[in-house]
């Protein structure tokens, strides 16, 4: 086991603690030096884009807005390319959605070969295990990750936060089940902060059970809701905004690349963000803290895959001593894992000063198998075990 120390305790300014540096990914600019502070503008290279209007959509043609958005149902998506030409220029590139599985309907286009009528939820187990300790037999795959989950064009009619709930899930052909990657219930909605103009929101992901393989299609599942306040009388109403399936091809790519798709629908859209990774395994990462200050501490954790630049939000939010964070990120084979651990202690209300964080980064050769484990001291009250371990999927 491997001890990463902290920087210099005498600085004023917070640390950033190192191991091992792969040059910047694409795009990047060169990181923090050495115990340099951890501002906002340092952090560009590592920040999670929240823009009102994407950058990418910059041009002749601007972003749909709430007024205009297209609002279409499954079986109307065709005639709304016609009805509006535009709609590839003024967002992500259009994923067609089909309709919902019912049990009732035994015709869906997908129902047989992704298993439809089995809402079961993958496990790590369900893609079995390799034996390699007489002669290795792994093998990458081709992996998607997913990078970002939006509402867009949902014209929020309450004020204050949005309080959705619902699912989006892969299913793969290496075992069609339910693999989770947005899962909230109804009594756990998630209240996102919807923008006034795009009607734009961020959802919160959390980590697959295991890679999603993508031989050559993969799908998606989804239903989401909304929780709506009515009178009193009436209880709690919680209104369909959008729900289907849609199938994603990689159109036989031979090199890794980066998709953003948009799906449509009658009260709102999802714009989806992932990459693709050609030749690619599994790296699970679990965090735990081991020892943090009583109050607590804000926590984020962040990944960045292959030399791709897109920052992947592993985990944001408070955590504790005997806090644990379980991921599963994509990389392909012969590359690297950038982590990135930033902790902010917890504003008790009693602190008039600027608080200072910590910040730990480092990069990971990706393998067939095998197992990393660190420990990491953030600063002198916070201590955190990293560990990767690296799988391939059967």
């Amino acid at each position: 086991m491997e001890v990463d120390g902290g920087g210099d305790e005498s600085a004023p300014s917070p640390g950033l603690v190192r191991g091992k540096k792969r040059p910047p990914s694409p795009s990047n600019s060169p990181g923090d030096g050495e115990g340099s502070p951890t501002s906002d503008e340092d952090d560009n290279p590592w920040a999670v884009t929240d823009d009102e209007e994407e950058d990418e959509y910059q041009g002749k043609y601007r972003p749909f807005t709430v007024d205009d958005f297209p609002r279409v149902g499954t079986y109307e998506q065709q005639y709304a390319l016609y009805d509006n030409p535009e709609i590839s220029l003024r967002g992500p590139s259009l994923l067609w959605s089909l309709h919902a599985f019912k049990p009732e309907n035994d015709r869906h286009p997908c129902g047989t070969q992704y298993r439809l009528s089995d809402e079961s939820e993958i496990s790590v187990n369900n893609g079995g295990t390799i034996d390699c300790s007489n002669e290795c037999r792994c093998r990458p795959m081709n992996l998607l990750q997913f990078i970002d989950l939006k509402m867009a064009g949902y014209q929020h009619p309450q004020p204050g936060s949005a309080k959705i709930f619902g699912f989006f899930a892969t299913r793969d052909r290496v075992e069609p089940l339910r693999n989770y990657v947005y899962r909230r219930e109804i009594n756990n909605y998630e209240a996102v902060t919807v923008k006034p103009k795009t009607g734009m929101a961020r959802l919160s992901l959390c980590s697959p059970a295991r890679g999603i393989c993508i031989t050559s299609h993969v799908l998606f599942e989804f239903r989401l809701c909304v929780c709506t306040e009515v009178p009193p009388e009436n209880g709690p109403k919680n209104d369909l905004l959008i729900e289907g399936c849609a199938e994603f091809s990689n159109l036989m790519e031979s090199k890794s690349f980066i998709g953003n798709r948009r799906i449509y629908g009658e009260k709102c859209g999802l714009d989806v963000k992932f990459l693709v990774l050609i030749n690619a395994v599994q790296a699970f990462v679990d965090v735990e803290i081991l020892c943090a200050p009583a109050s607590g501490l804000n926590l984020n954790l962040y990944a960045k895959t292959s030399g791709f630049s897109d920052v992947i939000l592993l985990y944001q939010g408070v955590a504790e001593a005997g806090c644990r964070m379980s991921s599963v990120v994509a990389v392909e084979i012969h590359s690297y894992l950038d982590l990135r651990i930033k902790g902010t202690p917890k504003d008790d209300g009693g602190v008039s000063q600027k608080l200072l964080s910590c910040v730990w980064e480092d990069s990971f050769d990706s393998c067939y198998h095998g197992m990393v484990d660190k420990v990491v001291n953030l600063d002198e009250s916070t201590t955190v075990s990293v560990k990767i371990t690296w799988r391939t999927v059967d």
